[in-house]
């Protein structure tokens, strides 16, 4: 019996074996025949449809407008220091009697002749109106106290590359991990008519640069739906000096460390590596007291002199306001970044 069950085990692996190797070969047999087929219509459009997507995100501009319609409170006091000008006819009236001294000619009556010369001596009445011109510069010197909501409307453009934002390193890596790829498939025979060529290079020593560029690595994004920075005035605007970025000197990793050494080969002289000019970048870094999260994507706590709409700020009793300002503040669309736990 157990010669048998032997005799039935073999035959069965015979058996199994033979139709397993049929299968492998038909296989092998199918994708000979469709390899072309399926470097053509599936992976190279696949991969290529991939690093395509990276470049055009790292490449890519946001162009927005910001519409901000708010009011803000303004409660305090204006120094005014300046003369005012007048310039006018009126009418005064004397509180006192006024006496008036003028000297005259006077002409007798009933022919007593002239006197020349003489001295008149009058009082102006309490209470008589008296035509004036007035033409003086009136001084004024005081504060003059504003409590009002001034309503600002107004539409803010914004045009960011985000090749010129952190978002850059993360696209560039991706393209980097898939361009080695694409430039191989691109650089292989892409049909049985050009095997023969390629095969017969090879063999002769004459082997292709399978990393050379492709026309389709030449122009990999074709452009966008949507423009960017169309009639923008203020692209050539220097940065603020306190918004100028720092270069850390730290480069993307790449993806397969064999063919991105062929890609970029100034990263691996003297024994170099991404992962080494990273770490000695960092240290760099640390030395110079930048910290890490302003480079390695950590939350970044920004204080934001603002306050939610209706909020009231308690300001302890040794941080009392200056006369003539307040601690209500108004709706400035701001919403302050939350602290982390425990902050």
């Amino acid at each position: 019996m157990l010669r048998r069950i032997g005799t039935f085990f073999w035959r069965f692996m015979i058996i199994f074996s033979f139709i397993v190797n049929v299968v492998l070969v038909l296989v092998v047999v199918t994708l000979l025949l469709f390899i072309f087929d399926i470097k053509n219509n599936i992976a190279q459009p696949l991969l290529e449809g991939l690093h395509s997507s990276f470049v055009g995100l790292d490449n890519a501009t946001i162009d927005w407008t910001i519409p901000v319609r708010t009011t803000i409170p303004l409660n305090t006091s204006i120094p005014l220091n300046t003369s005012i000008p007048l310039n006018t006819q009126t009418n005064v009236v004397l509180t006192a009697p006024v006496p008036v001294s003028v000297t005259a000619d006077i002409m007798l009556p009933g022919g007593g002749g002239k006197l020349n010369n003489a001295q008149v001596f009058l009082s102006l009445p309490q209470g008589l109106q008296l035509p004036v011109q007035l033409n003086l510069d009136v001084p004024v010197n005081l504060q003059v106290p504003v409590n009002l909501d001034v309503p600002v409307e107004l539409d803010v453009r914004a045009v960011i590359p985000l090749s010129q934002t952190q978002l850059h390193d993360p696209f560039d890596n991706l393209k980097l991990v898939l361009e080695p790829v694409v430039r191989i498939l691109g650089n292989l025979p892409s049909g049985f008519g050009e095997v023969g060529p390629f095969v017969g290079n090879v063999l002769s020593g004459n082997s292709p640069d399978l990393l050379a560029e492709t026309p389709y690595t030449a122009n990999p994004w074709p452009g966008y739906s949507r423009t960017a920075g169309l009639n923008y005035t203020l692209g050539g605007e220097p940065f603020p000096p306190e918004n100028v970025p720092v270069d850390t000197g730290i480069v993307p990793v790449g993806g397969i460390p064999a063919l991105d050494q062929q890609m970029r080969p100034e990263l691996y002289q003297n024994g170099s590596t991404p992962q080494t000019i990273n770490a000695q970048a960092a240290q760099t870094l640390t030395t110079q007291g930048i910290s890490t999260s302003n480079y390695t994507g950590e939350p970044i706590i920004i204080e934001v002199q603002a306050v939610a709409p209706g909020t009231r700020i308690v300001v302890p009793a040794e941080e009392t306001p200056a006369p003539g300002t307040t601690n209500v503040g108004g709706d400035l669309g701001i919403i302050p970044t939350p602290l982390p736990p425990g902050g």
